[in-house]
């Protein structure tokens, strides 16, 4: 592929997109991940494309967001060149049959992605696409819990948010999405709020498959399907008081009122922040 630069070891992902392969860089010795597109219309390609350079000039280790190294076209086929990460959050926990994380677990994964929506907010660029499966363990084995965000795909610069727009998969979508409000970065937040929901049920908290279930849990605030079992024994209460307050907040239902990620990472904490900075002490990678 690319004239013999990429050499397809294997391939370990399809989704709509496409697919991606392990490959081996040649030139640099290296594994890389290579997204390879169904999709060849070269509008929506180059979109992305603009976008992962934008994220480009921010620091991917910094920043807990993934590498892009390449971009070229093989046979009329466009292929992304990533650093080669582990596995998704989403393969983590379909490996332990969905048990729950531990709330320092869960505290080390959500810090992440704050600092990597932190920067995204400082370029002007919404994900729009947050989920179990866009968040990888870097090398679980190592270095556990080291997470980056990944595919910006479906990512756009905030400017083009026009009301009315559907984005974010259902489970994990904003109320302001599904109302045809206006929109912001902080539709990322709610996702944020929906993956440490996930993280502690072992579950999805809103359903994906119906509106009307998914407006009645945003209405009555009721999930008939949640876990009676949720995070470990070992959590303290006021870790427990502390993620729920921080939950609370990710999920507001006005999202101009709905924490933004430099808040939940002040220097000067409320009880939410105690929760998340008490972990960045133990975070070493």
């Amino acid at each position: 592929i690319c004239k013999t630069r990429y050499r397809v070891m294997d391939f370990i992902g399809e989704g709509s997109f496409g697919k991606v392969a392990q490959c081996l860089d040649l030139n640099m010795g290296r594994r890389v991940a290579l997204k390879i597109h169904k999709n060849n219309k070269h509008m929506v390609n180059e979109s992305e494309v603009a976008i992962l350079e934008k994220v480009r000039a921010l620091d991917p280790d910094q920043n807990n967001i993934v590498k892009y190294i390449d971009n070229f076209r093989f046979n009329d086929i466009s292929c992304l060149a990533f650093e080669m990460l582990d596995r998704s959050l989403w393969k983590l926990m379909e490996m332990d049959k969905f048990e729950p994380l531990s709330l320092a677990e869960i505290r080390s994964v959500t810090y992440q992605l704050l600092v990597a929506f932190e920067a995204l907010k400082n370029i002007g660029i919404m994900h729009t696409d947050l989920k179990p499966d866009n968040i990888m363990l870097v090398n679980h084995r190592d270095h556990p819990f080291k997470v980056k965000l990944i595919d910006f795909g479906l990512a756009l610069p905030v400017r083009k948010a026009k009301v009315g727009m559907t984005i974010q998969p259902a489970a994990y979508r904003a109320l302001e999405v599904n109302l045809g409000l206006p929109l912001s970065e902080s539709v990322d937040m709610w996702g944020v709020g929906c993956i440490m929901a996930f993280m502690y049920f072992g579950m999805n908290l809103f359903p994906s498959s119906c509106a009307y279930k998914w407006m009645k849990t945003i209405t009555t605030g009721k999930h008939k399907s949640l876990p009676k079992k949720t995070s470990s024994k070992q959590d303290n209460a006021e870790e427990r008081v502390a993620f729920f307050d921080l939950l609370k907040c990710c999920l507001h239902l006005n999202a101009e009122k709905r924490i933004r990620p430099r808040e939940a990472l002040s220097d000067c904490p409320p009880l939410y922040c105690m929760y998340l900075l008490a972990g960045t002490m133990t975070m070493v990678y």
